[in-house]
């Protein structure tokens, strides 16, 4: 019973990439008691990251893809478009996906979309993109981790059930999250990822840097000032 008590709870989150940024939300899902699957580019990478993680295991891609009830994908549009998307569209269908990636300026010019969230969703029709923790960087995360003021994350995307989905979950980590409307809105969040890292190299912090939403209009519901908000049963969160 005792073991069963320290056992994570809560939906099965999978993150592809264990890179920076994919180990920085990696730690932090598993920190904040989600079970976590994580798929690297070589699996004793994912491996060795998912000893350091309560709650986490290492598998193969398209067992992380089928397995997690919402799948984060933690790499470079490049490398999602090419190598991860290929091999696991069949097993997202209908699953939350989660894009964290920035597009490159190559990107958009080889395509007829404005941002790189919409450019997965055509990739992956059948799954509900949303668009999140692009303007978060790994190392604000593990600020957050280690009890850093919490940033503000804005999220797009055109499914209201996913994007509850994602809410619930960064909202269950600490973070503020901030609704930018459909998809389309993306690329405005891939904008702000920009202008942060702008500032950020101005003011001499780097990555350092985060963006507070600061709402004047509104009263505090909660008492960590957030709305309380519950999963969505359309993706089968919260069934614990």
């Amino acid at each position: 019973m005792a073991e069963q008590a320290r056992r994570p709870r809560g939906p099965t989150l999978g993150v592809v990439g264990c890179g920076a940024m994919g180990t920085a939300v990696a730690e932090l899902l598993g920190h904040g008691g989600f079970p976590v699957l994580l798929a690297g580019g070589r699996r004793r990478t994912a491996d060795r990251l998912a000893s350091t993680i309560p709650g986490a295991a290492a598998a193969p891609l398209e067992t992380v893809a089928h397995e997690a009830q919402l799948v984060i994908l933690a790499t470079s549009l490049d490398v999602s478009q090419r190598e991860i998307v290929p091999r696991i569209h069949g097993h997202l269908a209908g699953k939350v996906v989660v894009d964290v990636s920035n597009p490159t300026p190559a990107d958009l010019s080889a395509s007829a979309h404005d941002s790189a969230g919409e450019m997965l969703a055509e990739l992956l029709p059948k799954s509900p993109i949303v668009k999140a923790l692009n303007c978060v960087s790994a190392r604000r995360l593990r600020m957050l981790a280690h009890g850093g003021p919490a940033p503000t994350v804005p999220i797009a995307g055109d499914d209201l059930a996913a994007k509850q989905c994602v809410t619930y979950v960064l909202r269950r980590l600490g973070l503020d999250v901030a609704d930018a409307g459909p998809l389309c809105h993306s690329k405005w969040i891939e904008g702000l990822a920009e202008l942060l890292r702008r500032l950020g190299s101005e003011e001499g912090l780097g990555d350092a840097v985060g963006f507070r939403l600061l709402r004047l209009d509104q009263v505090d519901r909660t008492p960590a000032g957030r709305a309380a908000i519950v999963p969505a049963d359309r993706y089968e969160f919260g069934k614990e």
